[in-house]
């Protein structure tokens, strides 16, 4: 396979192109206030095909503060975070002086974009410098970024040229749903820092003290700074890509940055997208290697637990063996892990800021380093491409790793969302999303479910073959939906864009039928069994045939009836679609033949603390019952419930028998209730219908409920509803005669109510309103 490999990684990138970009930032922390200041020298290479009139950078930490476009969805989605913190809490990014002039902010008051025009314009291929001061501050409530004491996460701190593709300036402003889009770069850092602080950054120290002596947690393991892995020189390199560059030699000497009591460290980069640091004199240092990576570890002393003796070096060295195999050989000397003040995780190239050493989020954090880092997609525009691709590789990792698949848990909660009508497409742009929480379960587990169907659809080795062709194609180059459909039709050989089209682009249902089996005997002994399937839902995808142990056929799905035969040399029993439940199939309870009931109920012995639900079955329950009262004195009873999915089909039954019963009429009891039926699926809506007879009552009553709440995770909970109840007595013995007469009531009409919370949740109203009619 590796020549196909290759032929494919070489397929067709002609016609792509990005901007050439070099920094050289020389910077300075002043502890007490948090503020950095810096200067940067940014050279920029034009080699898109127009020429440009415009130049922004991205001031991204001025979201994290009042008045940018983050405080202001988080004040709608009713979040309390940076827009009501103080000076000096809020973070901020201020440039004080640039070569081209101070910028315009095109989307005041949010200030995460600053604008220039150019005094003339840069033609196609031509470079241009521009140099910029600023000063910035993190902020003290964290949020990927973050001070705490002498703590510092350093993430987007410095003016960072946004990236022009071939949709143009790609200028966005920063949101809490979405994340990064930033040009390949080569990076010179210098970092002026208090002596005694231990820095964890992207790239590698060429000179000055990080601190890892002095933290290691293991001197037995010398510290590799790998000093000399950029071999040419900063200058050499950055000539080789097309870039104006010099390189920073005296740069711990420049004037007015160099403060007392002060260390200065360079850092070198090249071909990454971001450059972060984290400072914190506490930190301890450990190292491990994957090849030829170095796996640098820094984590608190009090965390040695957790973190220390190896732990978390050991889970990212297994991150990266793992990551290697689906992909191929990391691209950048090191992977820094440091434990950062946030809990969670976010990712940068060469490193990745985590708030615990979990192995999944270490695997999904590093995972990014693969997906985001190296193959590098716009992060708002089509954040799929890395949260749900990283998400998939997690799994896998711990399917691969003897803990079982994740796609039946992510498949369930999908199903949810799908069914009640919440989902989005996948692919839109993060900021329009429905809200915060659709956000994340749409980019991050149905797009994690994505990726299993497409595993499902062209098999586990395919797949494989597919992730290694996109990264050697696209390595280092920025990816997007296109760039990786191609690559998976291509080794596949299928035609994909049904699959991308609805799982990316649409929230279509999916439903079969198996309609009708046939089997005919044949003359050499075999079974040749023809399978009738109905596509009831406006999604589709390949459905398999078979039993319990089986496979026997696959229908393309497509057909709203199709016809699917094979032949065996055995007779096959109880076929049932999609027996592996990989389909997305909402409602498997039509999936198994009709005339067999083998398999279409699970019957067990009810536990009244929880309630069991089946994903191709449904579910019912008993439990025996006892009680007593005066006018029947004991009762034995059998209670059943059922569902399906939990949520359909939700079945309450109850028979009894009066042992000491005062007559025959009053011996039998009965009741059932049936509650939201399958075939009638009505998205947020609760239906009910019930009838009884039992202990001196008979009625039937019916209710309905619909939930007009706009948002799945704040707002007001709105509900509107009908209900109509006819009840009768039948034996006042069993009644209070103070409450009942002897008596028929019928009574109906609807209701309205409403719950929802001020003061950050912290106070809760509730109010209902009910009109009823009756008769007696």
């Amino acid at each position: 396979m590796l020549p196909l490999l290759l032929l494919l990684a070489g397929a067709d990138t002609s016609g792509y192109w990005q901007q050439r970009v070099a920094y050289q930032i020389t910077a300075s922390l002043d502890e007490p206030s948090g503020v950095l200041s810096g200067r940067v020298r940014i050279s920029y290479v034009n080699r898109s095909p127009a020429a440009l009139h415009d130049f922004y950078v991205h001031q991204y930490l001025n979201a994290f503060r009042p008045g940018s476009r983050w405080s202001a969805v988080d004040s709608a989605e009713e979040r309390q975070r940076f827009q009501h913190l103080k000076d000096p809490d809020y973070a901020f990014e201020r440039i004080t002086q640039a070569s081209l002039g101070m910028p315009d902010y095109p989307y005041a008051p949010d200030s995460t974009i600053a604008h220039w025009t150019l005094p003339r314009a840069l033609a196609s291929g031509d470079s241009m410098v521009v140099e910029i001061a600023w000063q910035a501050r993190p902020s003290t409530l964290p949020r990927r970024q973050g001070r705490q004491g002498r703590r510092f996460d350093f993430a987007q701190w410095y003016p960072k040229v946004v990236v022009y593709d071939k949709y143009g300036w790609e200028d966005h402003p920063l949101y809490p749903a979405g994340e990064f889009y930033g040009e390949f770069a080569h990076y010179n850092v210098t970092l002026f820092v208090a002596e005694d602080q231990v820095i964890g950054a992207t790239g590698v120290p060429i000179s000055g003290d990080p601190g890892w002596e002095r933290a290691n947690a293991n001197p037995s393991v010398p510290v590799d700074y790998q000093r000399n892995w950029y071999t040419r020189s900063s200058e050499e390199n950055a000539r080789a890509r097309g870039l104006v560059f010099g390189r920073a030699n005296d740069a711990c000497n420049v004037t007015g940055l160099r403060e007392r009591h002060q260390k200065c460290v360079e850092f070198e980069a090249d071909s990454v997208h971001h450059f972060a640091f984290s400072l914190n004199p506490d930190y301890r240092y450990e190292q491990g290697r994957y090849g030829d990576v170095v796996v640098r570890v820094l984590y608190q002393p009090g965390d040695s637990a957790t973190w220390g003796k190896g732990v978390a070096v050991q889970r990212t060295e297994m991150a990266l063996a793992w990551l290697d195999s689906l992909y191929g050989k990391f691209a950048w000397p090191q992977i820094t892990n440091v434990h950062r003040i946030e809990g969670g995780g976010t990712e940068f190239p060469m490193m990745v800021m985590d708030g615990s050493a979990g192995l999944g989020l270490i695997v999904h954090e590093v995972g990014h380093n693969y997906t985001m880092g190296v193959l590098a997609n716009n992060e708002w525009r089509e954040g799929w491409l890395d949260e749900g691709f990283t998400s998939f590789q997690t799994g896998w990792f711990f399917e691969s790793h003897g803990q079982g698949p994740a796609y039946p848990g992510i498949e369930g909660n999908i199903l949810f969302w799908d069914l009640e009508r919440w989902s989005e497409p996948v692919s839109m742009v993060s900021e329009r999303y429905r809200d915060f929480a659709t956000y994340n379960t749409m980019i991050y587990t149905k797009a994690q479910l994505f990726y299993e169907q497409l595993r499902y659809v062209v098999g586990d080795a395919t797949m494989r073959r597919i992730l290694r062709a996109y990264y050697a194609r696209w390595k280092l180059k920025h990816v997007d939906e296109t760039a990786f459909r191609d690559v998976a039709e291509e080794v596949s050989g299928m035609d994909l864009k049904w699959l991308f089209a609805q799982w990316l682009h649409g929230t279509p249902l999916i439903d079969y039928r198996l309609k009708h089996v046939q089997r005919a005997r044949r003359a050499d002994g075999g079974w040749r069994t023809t399978v009738t399937i109905e596509r009831l839902g406006d999604g589709w995808m390949p459905i398999e045939i078979g039993d319990r142990d089986t496979i026997y056929a696959r229908a393309t799905g497509q057909p709203e009836v199709e016809r699917v035969e094979f032949i065996t040399a055995r007779k096959p029993k109880g076929l049932v679609l999609d027996p592996r439940v990989r389909t997305h199939d909402w409602n498997m309870l039509n999936n198994r033949e009709r005339h067999r009931s083998s398999g279409k109920v699970e019957w067990r012995f009810d536990d009244p603390t929880r309630e069991v639900a089946r994903r191709d079955r449904t579910v019912f329950a008993v439990l025996p019952a006892v009680w007593s009262n005066d006018e029947g004195g004991v009762t034995i009873a059998l209670r059943g419930r059922g569902n399906y999915l939990g949520r359909y089909n939700k079945t309450l039954a109850l028979l009894s028998l009066g042992v000491d019963a005062p007559g025959p009429d009053n011996r039998g009891g009965a009741y059932v209730r049936f509650a939201n039926p399958v075939a009638q699926l009505m998205p947020r809506t609760e239906s009910n219908f019930a009838c009884w007879a039992v202990e001196g009552r008979a009625g039937v009553a019916f209710s309905a409920d619909r939930s007009l709440r706009r948002h799945p995770t704040f707002g007001a909970d709105t509900h509107a509803g009908f209900d109509a109840l006819w009840m009768a007595t039948t034996d006042l013995g069993f009644v209070d005669t103070r409450m009942w007469e002897d008596a028929g009531t019928i009574e109906a009409g609807p209701w309205f109510g409403t719950i929802f919370q001020r003061g950050g949740g912290n106070t809760t109203w509730q109010g209902r309103v009910v009109v009823r009619g009756g008769a007696v």
